[in-house]
């Protein structure tokens, strides 16, 4: 199969169909698995775009003028000057060793804010005990058949506080969540008082569930700072933003601090390219190397672009027979040099330069 035409002063280089075929299906192959590493399906993920997903959460949170860093390791809470600082966990799917938990209570006891949402799994109840909350989350799903959404585990739930969290919120809307057991908590939301939990999993009211307003929402100081329990973290996530309140709801309680951690160091949703990344940005090392890297790359493509660049430019003037020339290039040389020349003769001199620029590239 013959190559696609091309003029004879074309810089690019002649490709047969088959090979534009190959560099194109190249391409796509490399774009969809970077594509593929720098985006998570996981449920409450950062860099999922899907509607259970919460990346639209670093937008709200980011847009309200916060400082928002993707936590990937508890070692970056703050243990000083934690101050202005709030930290968002969304259900972690792992337990948080023994130091970890310290580290997170050293954070709170000196001034931070840790919110903790979660619904069903243990160890948002187990983080909340280790920073000294008394605050619990239920575990039950809350189901309301008067006041919902679209339907009754679709809650609905109104703020009962005055405070900077439930400013300008009317409603906020659950997604199959739970109630929080407030102990001696501040409630800030509550749901209505047609609520209750689902005691035997049915989704139906049975005998032994009792209808009553519940918090969903609460508020306590621990140490120098607090500790925020949401029940359900579906709240966070890119398709419940857009239910009642819930934006408003998420950037207040954002948007009142300089900074803001979204923790995700117990969960498993920060794909491999946004991980590398993260990695690099926490490391001075690991930035210089990447720094030292990429000049030295540059440097390297730019020679080689330089050389391809003059042995082009002698091509197209017929002069200098340069060690990257092609056939066609040698062969418009020898033509300038020598018009009393043959074709035949022309080719056979081109087959020996051709050669021998191949067998001293071997030897180099």
């Amino acid at each position: 199969m013959g190559s696609i035409p091309s003029h004879s002063d074309s810089w690019l280089p002649s490709l047969t169909l088959p090979q534009l075929l190959l560099a194109a299906y190249t391409g796509l192959t490399v774009v969809a698995l970077v594509y593929a590493a720098s985006t998570s399906s996981a449920a409450f993920g950062a860099y999922n775009s899907q509607w259970d997903g919460a990346g639209e959460l670093r937008s709200v949170a980011a847009d309200t003028g916060t400082n928002v860093t993707v936590g990937t390791n508890v070692s970056q809470y703050p243990t000083t000057d934690a101050d202005g600082t709030v930290a968002v966990v969304l259900s972690p799917e792992k337990p948080y060793a023994p130091s970890e938990r310290s580290r997170v209570a050293e954070f709170v006891q000196n001034g931070g804010t840790l919110v903790v949402a979660e619904d069903y799994r243990p160890h948002g109840n187990t983080l909340l005990a280790a920073v000294g909350a008394d605050a619990r989350f239920d575990g039950r799903t809350v189901y309301d058949n008067r006041n919902y959404y679209r339907n009754s585990s679709f809650p609905e739930a109104t703020p009962v506080s005055e405070a900077p969290e439930t400013a300008g919120i009317d409603t906020v809307v659950l997604n199959y969540g739970t109630t929080v057991r407030a102990g001696n908590a501040t409630t800030l939301v509550n749901t209505s008082e047609y609520a209750y939990l689902d005691t035997n999993g049915n989704a139906e009211l049975d005998g032994g569930e009792q209808l009553a307003s519940r918090p969903i929402v609460t508020s306590e100081p621990v140490g120098e700072g607090r500790v925020i329990a949401v029940s359900d973290p579906s709240i966070f996530v890119n398709a419940m933003l857009e239910r009642g309140d819930n934006r408003q709801f998420v950037r207040n309680l954002i948007g009142a601090h300089r900074a803001a951690l979204l923790d995700y160091s117990h969960a498993s949703s920060v794909p491999p390219v946004a991980a590398a990344v993260l990695a690099v940005q926490r490391s001075d090392a690991l930035l210089l190397l990447c720094g030292v890297v990429l000049v030295g790359v540059l440097l390297a493509f730019d020679r080689r672009l330089d050389e391809l660049v003059w042995d082009r430019l002698r091509e197209r003037r017929g002069r200098g027979l340069g060690p990257h020339l092609s056939r066609d290039g040698v062969e418009q040389y020898l033509n300038a040099r020598h018009p009393d020349w043959e074709s035949a003769q022309i080719k056979q001199v081109t087959e020996a330069v051709i050669k021998h620029r191949a067998e001293r590239q071997r030897d180099d």
